[in-house]
Protein backbone atom coordinates (compact mmCIF):
# COMPACT_ATOMS: atom_id res chain seq x y z
CA UNK A 1 0.00 0.00 0.00
CA UNK A 2 1.29 3.58 -0.92
CA UNK A 3 0.45 5.63 2.28
CA UNK A 4 1.32 8.65 0.23
CA UNK A 5 -1.35 7.72 -2.77
CA UNK A 6 -3.94 6.83 0.13
CA UNK A 7 -3.28 10.09 1.84
CA UNK A 8 -3.96 11.50 -1.80
CA UNK A 9 -7.23 9.79 -2.09
CA UNK A 10 -8.09 11.05 1.52
CA UNK A 11 -7.82 14.18 0.45
CA UNK A 12 -9.99 14.01 -2.15
CA UNK A 13 -12.77 12.19 -0.35
CA UNK A 14 -12.86 15.06 2.50
CA UNK A 15 -13.10 17.48 -0.62
CA UNK A 16 -16.74 15.46 -2.14
CA UNK A 17 -17.63 14.28 1.52
CA UNK A 18 -21.06 15.70 2.56
CA UNK A 19 -22.62 16.34 6.08
CA UNK A 20 -25.69 15.19 7.32
CA UNK A 21 -27.21 19.26 7.18
CA UNK A 22 -26.51 18.88 2.92
CA UNK A 23 -28.12 15.15 2.68
CA UNK A 24 -31.71 15.33 1.28
CA UNK A 25 -32.64 11.84 1.25
CA UNK A 26 -34.05 10.81 4.29
CA UNK A 27 -32.90 7.27 4.11
CA UNK A 28 -29.39 8.30 4.48
CA UNK A 29 -30.30 10.79 6.95
CA UNK A 30 -31.41 7.94 9.35
CA UNK A 31 -28.35 6.11 8.49
CA UNK A 32 -26.40 9.37 9.61
CA UNK A 33 -28.34 9.86 12.93
CA UNK A 34 -29.01 6.07 13.52
CA UNK A 35 -25.38 4.59 13.27
CA UNK A 36 -22.53 7.28 12.13
CA UNK A 37 -23.50 9.36 15.37
CA UNK A 38 -24.18 6.85 17.58
CA UNK A 39 -22.02 7.54 20.40
CA UNK A 40 -23.53 5.06 22.68
CA UNK A 41 -20.76 3.14 24.59
CA UNK A 42 -22.30 -0.53 24.60
CA UNK A 43 -20.92 -3.45 26.52
CA UNK A 44 -20.26 -5.33 23.82
CA UNK A 45 -17.29 -2.75 22.85
CA UNK A 46 -15.34 -3.04 25.80
CA UNK A 47 -15.33 -6.73 26.17
CA UNK A 48 -14.49 -7.47 22.18
CA UNK A 49 -11.42 -5.13 22.29
CA UNK A 50 -10.15 -6.32 25.20
CA UNK A 51 -10.48 -9.86 23.32
CA UNK A 52 -8.74 -8.67 20.45
CA UNK A 53 -5.50 -7.19 22.59
CA UNK A 54 -5.14 -10.25 24.12
CA UNK A 55 -4.78 -12.15 20.71
CA UNK A 56 -2.51 -9.13 19.44
CA UNK A 57 -0.23 -10.25 22.24
CA UNK A 58 0.27 -13.89 21.46
CA UNK A 59 3.67 -14.93 19.97
CA UNK A 60 2.30 -18.40 18.82
CA UNK A 61 3.91 -19.49 15.98
CA UNK A 62 1.56 -20.24 12.64
CA UNK A 63 1.25 -21.22 9.35
CA UNK A 64 -0.88 -19.20 6.83
CA UNK A 65 -2.36 -19.65 3.60
CA UNK A 66 -3.26 -16.61 1.52
CA UNK A 67 -5.40 -16.85 -1.53
CA UNK A 68 -5.80 -13.29 -2.22
CA UNK A 69 -4.00 -9.93 -2.78
CA UNK A 70 -0.95 -11.32 -0.46
CA UNK A 71 -0.50 -14.11 -3.14
CA UNK A 72 1.40 -11.91 -5.59
CA UNK A 73 1.08 -13.65 -8.94
CA UNK A 74 0.94 -17.16 -7.17
CA UNK A 75 -2.27 -19.12 -6.65
CA UNK A 76 -1.66 -18.95 -2.97
CA UNK A 77 1.34 -18.20 -0.57
CA UNK A 78 2.21 -19.58 2.66
CA UNK A 79 4.31 -17.61 5.58
CA UNK A 80 4.88 -18.42 9.11
CA UNK A 81 3.98 -15.74 11.26
CA UNK A 82 3.37 -14.64 14.75
CA UNK A 83 -0.35 -15.10 15.72
CA UNK A 84 -0.66 -11.62 17.22
CA UNK A 85 1.12 -9.64 14.18
CA UNK A 86 -1.55 -11.48 11.97
CA UNK A 87 -4.27 -9.68 14.06
CA UNK A 88 -2.95 -6.45 14.07
CA UNK A 89 -2.03 -6.57 10.50
CA UNK A 90 -5.06 -8.20 9.05
CA UNK A 91 -7.94 -7.10 11.82
CA UNK A 92 -10.04 -3.35 10.96
CA UNK A 93 -8.99 -0.70 13.49
CA UNK A 94 -11.66 -0.28 16.60
CA UNK A 95 -13.43 2.50 14.94
CA UNK A 96 -14.23 0.61 11.78
CA UNK A 97 -15.22 -2.14 13.75
CA UNK A 98 -17.41 -0.76 16.15
CA UNK A 99 -19.05 1.33 12.74
CA UNK A 100 -19.41 -2.79 11.93
CA UNK A 101 -21.40 -3.80 15.30
CA UNK A 102 -23.60 -0.30 14.72
CA UNK A 103 -24.65 -1.21 11.20
CA UNK A 104 -25.51 -5.05 12.33
CA UNK A 105 -27.49 -3.64 15.25
CA UNK A 106 -29.68 -1.16 13.47
CA UNK A 107 -30.52 -3.14 10.52
CA UNK A 108 -30.79 -6.65 11.96
CA UNK A 109 -29.83 -8.86 9.33
CA UNK A 110 -30.82 -12.17 9.43
CA UNK A 111 -28.35 -14.29 7.71
CA UNK A 112 -24.86 -13.03 7.62
CA UNK A 113 -22.10 -13.97 5.35
CA UNK A 114 -18.49 -12.55 5.75
CA UNK A 115 -15.71 -12.98 3.31
CA UNK A 116 -12.40 -13.54 5.31
CA UNK A 117 -12.46 -14.39 8.59
CA UNK A 118 -8.67 -14.30 9.15
CA UNK A 119 -8.35 -14.28 13.12
CA UNK A 120 -12.59 -13.64 13.83
CA UNK A 121 -12.05 -9.89 15.08
CA UNK A 122 -14.64 -8.55 12.80
CA UNK A 123 -16.84 -11.55 12.68
CA UNK A 124 -17.07 -11.10 16.75
CA UNK A 125 -17.80 -7.61 16.36
CA UNK A 126 -20.20 -8.13 13.36
CA UNK A 127 -22.13 -10.96 15.06
CA UNK A 128 -22.31 -9.62 18.36
CA UNK A 129 -24.78 -6.93 16.94
CA UNK A 130 -27.02 -9.37 16.36
CA UNK A 131 -26.75 -12.40 18.37
CA UNK A 132 -29.59 -14.43 17.13
CA UNK A 133 -28.31 -13.85 13.91
CA UNK A 134 -27.45 -17.02 11.42
CA UNK A 135 -23.65 -16.63 10.00
CA UNK A 136 -20.75 -18.18 8.03
CA UNK A 137 -17.53 -16.65 7.44
CA UNK A 138 -15.28 -18.05 5.05
CA UNK A 139 -11.61 -18.31 5.70
CA UNK A 140 -8.52 -19.20 3.07
CA UNK A 141 -6.17 -20.61 5.64
CA UNK A 142 -7.27 -23.59 8.24
CA UNK A 143 -4.99 -23.01 10.61
CA UNK A 144 -6.45 -19.19 11.06
CA UNK A 145 -9.92 -20.60 11.35
CA UNK A 146 -8.99 -22.79 14.17
CA UNK A 147 -7.67 -20.02 16.23
CA UNK A 148 -11.12 -18.02 14.85
CA UNK A 149 -12.93 -20.73 16.55
CA UNK A 150 -11.68 -20.81 19.50
CA UNK A 151 -11.97 -17.08 19.78
CA UNK A 152 -16.22 -17.54 19.00
CA UNK A 153 -16.08 -20.50 21.61
CA UNK A 154 -14.30 -17.85 24.51
CA UNK A 155 -16.54 -15.28 23.74
CA UNK A 156 -19.67 -17.38 24.22
CA UNK A 157 -20.89 -16.90 20.24
CA UNK A 158 -22.59 -18.89 18.76
CA UNK A 159 -23.99 -19.97 15.64
CA UNK A 160 -21.08 -19.22 13.44
CA UNK A 161 -20.13 -21.39 10.74
CA UNK A 162 -16.66 -21.05 9.50
CA UNK A 163 -16.18 -22.86 5.62
CA UNK A 164 -12.41 -23.41 4.80
CA UNK A 165 -10.70 -22.70 1.28
CA UNK A 166 -10.28 -20.66 -1.16
CA UNK A 167 -13.86 -18.24 -2.06
CA UNK A 168 -14.09 -19.35 -6.05
CA UNK A 169 -14.43 -22.90 -4.57
CA UNK A 170 -16.52 -22.23 -1.11
CA UNK A 171 -18.55 -19.34 -2.19
CA UNK A 172 -21.30 -21.67 -4.05
CA UNK A 173 -22.03 -23.96 -1.57
CA UNK A 174 -22.06 -21.53 1.11
CA UNK A 175 -24.82 -19.51 -1.45
CA UNK A 176 -26.55 -22.35 -1.54
CA UNK A 177 -26.73 -23.51 1.93
CA UNK A 178 -27.60 -19.87 2.72
CA UNK A 179 -30.22 -19.27 0.41
CA UNK A 180 -30.61 -15.55 1.01
CA UNK A 181 -28.13 -12.68 2.35
CA UNK A 182 -28.98 -9.65 4.07
CA UNK A 183 -25.83 -8.59 4.64
CA UNK A 184 -22.26 -9.69 3.51
CA UNK A 185 -19.19 -8.23 4.32
CA UNK A 186 -16.79 -8.57 1.45
CA UNK A 187 -12.88 -8.22 3.37
CA UNK A 188 -11.22 -11.11 1.64
CA UNK A 189 -9.60 -10.27 -1.64
CA UNK A 190 -8.42 -6.61 -2.48
CA UNK A 191 -8.13 -7.02 -6.00
CA UNK A 192 -11.03 -5.68 -8.78
CA UNK A 193 -11.75 -8.50 -10.90
CA UNK A 194 -12.49 -11.35 -7.53
CA UNK A 195 -14.38 -8.44 -5.90
CA UNK A 196 -16.88 -7.87 -8.64
CA UNK A 197 -16.96 -11.44 -9.02
CA UNK A 198 -18.18 -12.15 -5.79
CA UNK A 199 -20.60 -9.37 -5.18
CA UNK A 200 -22.31 -10.78 -8.55
CA UNK A 201 -22.92 -13.98 -6.76
CA UNK A 202 -23.82 -12.64 -3.77
CA UNK A 203 -26.52 -9.97 -5.39
CA UNK A 204 -28.54 -13.14 -6.67
CA UNK A 205 -28.82 -13.88 -2.95
CA UNK A 206 -29.58 -10.56 -2.04
CA UNK A 207 -33.05 -9.02 -0.97
CA UNK A 208 -34.34 -5.34 -0.97
CA UNK A 209 -33.23 -4.98 2.10
CA UNK A 210 -29.66 -6.75 1.85
CA UNK A 211 -26.74 -4.76 2.95
CA UNK A 212 -23.01 -4.87 1.38
CA UNK A 213 -19.93 -3.35 2.88
CA UNK A 214 -17.16 -3.87 1.00
CA UNK A 215 -13.42 -2.75 3.05
CA UNK A 216 -10.68 -0.82 1.83
CA UNK A 217 -12.76 0.61 -1.30
CA UNK A 218 -10.14 3.05 -1.82
CA UNK A 219 -6.94 1.04 -1.47
CA UNK A 220 -5.79 0.27 -4.88
CA UNK A 221 -6.51 1.49 -8.46
CA UNK A 222 -8.11 -2.05 -8.74
CA UNK A 223 -10.46 -1.52 -5.81
CA UNK A 224 -11.38 2.07 -6.89
CA UNK A 225 -12.45 0.96 -9.97
CA UNK A 226 -14.57 -2.38 -8.97
CA UNK A 227 -16.48 0.30 -6.34
CA UNK A 228 -17.18 2.55 -9.32
CA UNK A 229 -18.45 -0.54 -11.38
CA UNK A 230 -20.79 -1.52 -8.41
CA UNK A 231 -21.90 2.39 -7.65
CA UNK A 232 -23.41 2.10 -11.13
CA UNK A 233 -24.97 -1.56 -11.00
CA UNK A 234 -28.79 -1.43 -11.69
CA UNK A 235 -29.72 -3.67 -9.22
CA UNK A 236 -28.38 -1.15 -6.52
CA UNK A 237 -30.06 1.66 -5.09
CA UNK A 238 -27.70 3.56 -2.29
CA UNK A 239 -24.42 3.31 -2.08
CA UNK A 240 -22.20 5.32 0.81
CA UNK A 241 -18.35 5.78 0.58
CA UNK A 242 -17.24 6.22 4.17
CA UNK A 243 -13.53 6.18 2.68
CA UNK A 244 -12.52 2.90 4.15
CA UNK A 245 -15.76 0.94 3.75
CA UNK A 246 -18.28 1.41 0.86
CA UNK A 247 -21.92 0.11 2.07
CA UNK A 248 -24.66 -0.68 -0.76
CA UNK A 249 -28.22 -0.60 -0.18
CA UNK A 250 -30.74 -2.42 -2.94
CA UNK A 251 -34.28 -0.48 -1.18
CA UNK A 252 -36.91 -0.70 -3.57
CA UNK A 253 -38.54 2.75 -4.26
CA UNK A 254 -35.92 5.40 -3.38
CA UNK A 255 -33.95 7.49 -5.97
CA UNK A 256 -30.44 5.65 -7.35
CA UNK A 257 -27.50 7.82 -5.34
CA UNK A 258 -24.59 7.57 -4.53
CA UNK A 259 -23.11 9.75 -1.30
CA UNK A 260 -19.91 10.46 -0.17
CA UNK A 261 -19.97 10.89 3.49
CA UNK A 262 -17.90 12.11 6.50
CA UNK A 263 -17.57 9.52 9.21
Amino acid sequence: MNKFLIIYRYLKYLLKSKTRFKIHSQFVFDFINNILRDKNMYGDYSKLWEHRNKLAKSNDLIETVDFGVGAGNKVYRTKIMKFGKIVRKRSSDEPRLKLLFRIVKYYKPGNILEFGTAAGISTAYIKSGNPVSSMITMEGCANLAAKANESFIGLGLDNIEIAVGNFDSTLKDVLQKMKEVDFVFFDGNHRKEPTLMYFEKCVQFSNENSIFVFDDIHWSNGMESAWECIKNDSRVSITIDLFWFGVVFFREGIEKQNFVLLN
